[in-house]
């Protein structure tokens, strides 16, 4: 056989064998530590409909289909997900129960020592494995179709913006852009999730929403609301026609919420393992990365002790960030 015979032979044949044994091996190493855990109960820290709550939903469907046992989502919304991360926190860490969340849980914490959770002390991240660019809407009435008329309207009259909570990444990314960025006087209604705070808007009690960009694509694109600007570093390949705040002028201007999973502490490191790479082939399937993308997600996969590194540096960050705004609901 030649070289070149061989090579053809290597990258028709063995290769493709190769990427199927590994992969099929990783589901049945997952399925094998998973296999004595009757069933798991995915927590979401906010009412069904927001950005991490649909990601929760379309991993429990895969992963009951991928282990062959009941995985469902458990909705516990309440002060920007510190309800379910206190939760989550006093759970046995026996791999039944999981969590999904955002950074809204760190700007919680710092927020609120009170809250009855660290993140460091409570958690084990499972990894890091979706962003989202959070983005400004507004009512169809407002006389406002972009973020310069927005500026120009609030010097004028009193202008109400909704988010899913105090303290949510959405929250500080709008309180950041407007406030501090902009120098304009903006009044914060908070809502117990991104749904009602983009009910708000298109009813009328707001004119503006902040949100995760996700839950609010299908609004804009339906013509219930008006996408003025996205706080990512790149446009949302769903809403192109949506300009980033840095295009507008805002230089370095980012603010982005990501997403990871997390177990109890104390939860076996084999469990966790199981869990990463069960969720990582889930999110790496063809399907699921193009369905995420359509909604206005972006894969990102990070291994659980680099996402722990830097949860450790987004505390510092942020809390640098909560020196310098003043937080309230009215």
């Amino acid at each position: 056989m030649n070289i070149n015979l061989r090579f053809s032979f290597l990258r028709k044949i063995v290769l493709p064998c190769l990427s199927f044994l590994l992969i099929y091996t990783s589901q049945v190493y997952a399925q094998a530590d998973l296999a004595a855990v009757p069933k798991i109960t995915i927590v979401v820290g906010f009412p069904p409909g927001g950005g991490v709550d649909i990601v929760g939903r379309l991993v429990a469907e895969k992963l009951s289909t991928m282990l062959n046992k009941p995985v469902i989502v458990e909705n516990k919304p309440g002060a920007s997900s510190g309800i379910a991360t206190k939760y989550v926190a006093a759970a046995k860490p026996d791999g039944q129960i999981i969590f999904v969340n955002s950074n809204s849980m760190l700007v919680n914490q710092l927020m609120n020592p009170d809250s009855g959770y660290d993140v460091n002390r409570d958690l084990a991240p499972i990894g890091k494995f979706f962003s989202q660019a959070n983005i400004l809407v507004a009512n169809n009435d407002l006389p406002a179709n972009n973020l310069s008329e927005l500026i120009a309207l609030a010097k004028k009259q009193d202008i109400t913006f909704s988010s899913p909570g105090i303290g949510s990444i959405p929250h500080l990314a709008a309180e950041r852009l407007l406030t501090v960025n902009s120098n304009i006087k903006v009044r914060h209604i908070p809502y117990p999730g991104a749904a009602p705070a983009l009910a708000s808007a298109i009813g009328g009690q707001v004119q503006l929403a902040s949100v995760s960009a996700p839950t609010a694509v299908n609004f804009i694109k339906g013509g219930k609301l008006k996408g003025l600007v996205v706080t990512s570093a790149q446009r949302v390949s769903s809403l192109p026609n949506v300009p980033t705040a840095i295009e507008l002028g805002y230089k370095g201007f980012a603010v982005e919420t990501w997403g990871g999973f997390f177990a109890p502490a104390a939860t076996p490191k084999s469990i966790i393992n199981a869990l990463e790479n069960a969720i990582t082939k889930i999110m790496t399937e063809p399907e699921m990365k193009e369905k995420l993308v359509n909604l206005g997600f972006e894969l990102v996969i990070v291994k659980p002790d680099t996402f722990q590194q830097e949860i450790n540096e987004e505390l510092k960050t942020w809390k640098d960030l909560l020196g310098k705004i003043k937080l309230n609901d009215n």
